[in-house]
């Protein structure tokens, strides 16, 4: 974990601040002027704070509170099932088992390669993830290739690390209403800033309408969606992101890309055995 520089010291070419305040025994000594000059900033700093809540509260649409408040129930539910980390889920759960075929389908959601491949590959990804970042920048693309024509590659979303998981979710399926579901999902993990503004700039860069993109993000008109594809992944043995279902065949965290092969060569050869048996 990298660590965080002492705020209060000085960065480099800068010289220390000179002392405000006169330090005798540990304690700090304020002027009376001062403090009194501390507290009446402070009283406009909360008047502020409330004028300012006031004036938005007056000028926002109706429609627009309405969509943000669930926006933000639907995100509390989210990030309240698990740690910020992702490291676990207090929900009852089938024992995680490798062995086992989950019942885990694409279930209409954006996907690379044949629908009649031999491998259906579905990952649960939070577009937060760094560790999904890291599958998508270093392994997605080599296996892709490697098995070119023989595998199904389904994203489903799984956004539980903050409200802007959901948010950048929901975006990508707007982007998906109009074809565009993976070249937003490539922008999104290179920067990894979620933010409405950066979604809608976007969408705006690769030519979309922006109307329509910016009123479905703006309605949460994606919502049941998502929660379904959250639901899903919460009724397996899953505890974070990103996760992997090989034929329903359970492999967690972005792992070595030989992780991946040995895991898709077992599959297809169990496929070819099977074949042959039943010939």
């Amino acid at each position: 974990m990298t660590d965080i520089p002492n705020s209060t010291a000085p960065l480099a070419g800068e010289e220390a601040p000179a002392q405000e305040y006169s330090v005798d025994d540990e304690l700090i000594h304020i002027k009376r002027t001062t403090l009194n000059y501390v507290l009446i900033g402070f009283s406009f700093f909360v008047i502020g704070l409330v004028i300012g809540f006031l004036g938005y509260d007056r000028f926002a649409s109706n429609n627009r509170a309405e969509n943000e408040a669930l926006l933000s129930a639907a995100a509390s539910t989210f990030v309240a099932s698990v740690p910020t980390s992702g490291a676990a889920v207090p929900t009852a759960r089938p024992t995680l088992d490798p062995n086992v075929r989950y019942d885990i389908g694409p279930a209409d959601n954006p996907a690379i390669g044949p629908e009649d491949a031999p491998i259906t590959m579905i990952e649960f990804a939070d577009f937060r993830c760094g560790y999904c970042k890291r599958f998508q920048d270093e392994t997605l693309t080599p296996l892709l290739e490697r098995y070119d024509g023989q595998i199904r590659f389904v994203y489903r979303d799984y956004p539980i690390l903050s409200p802007d998981s959901l948010t950048a979710a929901l975006a990508a399926e707007c982007a998906d209403d109009q074809g565009a579901f993976w070249e937003f999902h490539d922008r999104v993990y290179a920067e990894q800033n979620l933010a409405r503004d950066v979604f809608i700039q976007y969408a705006t860069d690769m030519g979309l309408d922006v109307d329509t993109f910016t009123t479905c993000l703006d309605e949460q008109v994606h919502l049941q969606e998502v929660m379904a594809d959250y639901d899903a992944g919460s009724s397996t043995p899953m505890t974070g992101t990103p996760t992997f279902f090989i034929n329903g065949r359970i492999l967690i965290g972005a792992q070595p890309l030989n992780s991946f092969i040995n895991a898709i060569d077992a599959e297809l050869a169990s496929l070819d055995e099977s074949a042959t048996t039943n010939s």
